[in-house]
């Protein structure tokens, strides 16, 4: 087996080349403090952004959806928790980016033996910051997404109005309970609609010894 001899080059190194190598260096030391800066900005926003959507949804979250069926609040509580949620992961992703996730000590053959030099260890750095800062910008997309989809469910979903939900009526006569919907109260007596009965259940209104609204009969 022959061993691997290198090749002395043909010429020497331009003055271009030589310009573009300390530029690229030069621009390999700054880029990790600029990914952490343009971190920095992203996770202040999103704080910013955070605090002002939890405290529209503590303040106005209940009065928005006291109108809406089960159905709804369920597909607004998805859309609005899935948003936060979203915002949130993005906002840990903007906080390891500026900060890292490693804070143990580091040696320098151990930064040797991984990326062989301080100016790859700080580029491998970097480049690692600056995924965790497109996902943060992807996240906070996702976020917007879903919480203006919630904020349009507000505007358009469909109020639960009293006829959705009929209200009973329970009756205590000398002939038993009678429960059921009121349909007219006149000629001094009551008249129920029962759930499963085609006549209606007439009492007479001197008779009634209690008389209580309820949900179901």
């Amino acid at each position: 087996m022959t061993g691997y001899r290198p090749r002395r080059p043909t010429s020497a190194p331009s003055a271009f080349d030589l310009a573009e190598r300390d530029a690229f260096r030069a621009m390999s030391a700054e880029s990790l403090d600029a990914v952490r800066a343009g971190a920095e900005t992203w996770r202040n926003g999103l704080t910013a952004f955070i605090t002002l959507v939890t405290t529209g949804v503590v303040i106005k979250g209940r009065d928005t959806t006291s109108a809406l069926s089960d159905g709804w609040k369920t597909a607004l509580t998805l859309l609005i928790g899935g948003g936060l949620l979203a915002a949130l992961t993005g906002l840990w992703q903007a906080l390891a980016a500026q900060a890292g996730t490693r804070p143990r000590a580091t040696t320098l053959s151990a930064v040797h033996e991984r990326h062989g030099s301080i100016a790859a260890y700080k580029v491998a750095l970097a480049a690692a910051a600056a995924r965790r800062l497109r996902r943060a910008q992807y996240l906070v997309a996702l976020a917007l997404a879903l919480l203006l989809t919630g904020i349009v469910v507000t505007w358009w979903a469909p109020a639960e109005t009293g006829k959705d939900k009929p209200v009973y009526l329970k009756v205590t006569h000398p002939g038993g309970p009678s429960c059921g919907v009121l349909l007219s109260a006149d000629g001094g007596k009551l008249r129920l609609q029962s759930p499963g009965r085609h006549d209606p259940v007439v009492v007479p209104l001197s008779g009634i010894a209690n008389m209580s609204v309820v949900k179901s009969c």
